[in-house]
């Protein structure tokens, strides 16, 4: 038990290094392009921590199977969004928030969820068929 609990707890690490090493460097050079050279380290933390609360969803998605598939995915996805909109609430004690800090995560977090359902739906699919 405490073995596999290790694993997980490795396996969901490096998930989270690998999104996070790659979500850093597409908004590093999404920054480089429009002309802005430094990165806050707020903002650097701010990613870390969505990145954790989207790898524990995408964990979630794995583990919850209800009865209705579209409930399958749609608890955890509000678990989440809910953990999300509480920690930019919390942020916004700390640093100003951007006046559309809550639409831009909502929408940045449903459109990475929508693509990960999808390759999560795909790839039962392909595993069905072999």
């Amino acid at each position: 038990m405490k073995s596999k609990i290790m694993v997980e707890l490795k396996r969901g690490f490096l998930f989270f290094c690998v999104i996070f090493a790659i979500t850093t460097l597409i908004s590093s050079s999404i920054q480089l392009f429009s002309g802005q050279p430094t990165d806050l380290n707020i903002h650097i933390l701010n990613r870390a921590a969505i990145v954790l609360i989207a790898v524990i969803t995408i964990s979630l998605f794995d583990r919850i199977k209800l009865k209705s598939k579209v409930f399958t995915y749609v608890v955890p996805y509000v678990i989440s969004m809910g953990i999300v909109f509480l920690y930019v609430w919390l942020t916004g004690f700390f640093v100003t928030l951007h006046p559309n800090a809550y639409r831009d995560i909502f929408l940045n977090f449903t459109a990475v969820t929508i693509g990960v359902i999808a390759v999560i739906i795909i790839k039962d699919k392909i595993n069905k068929k072999t």
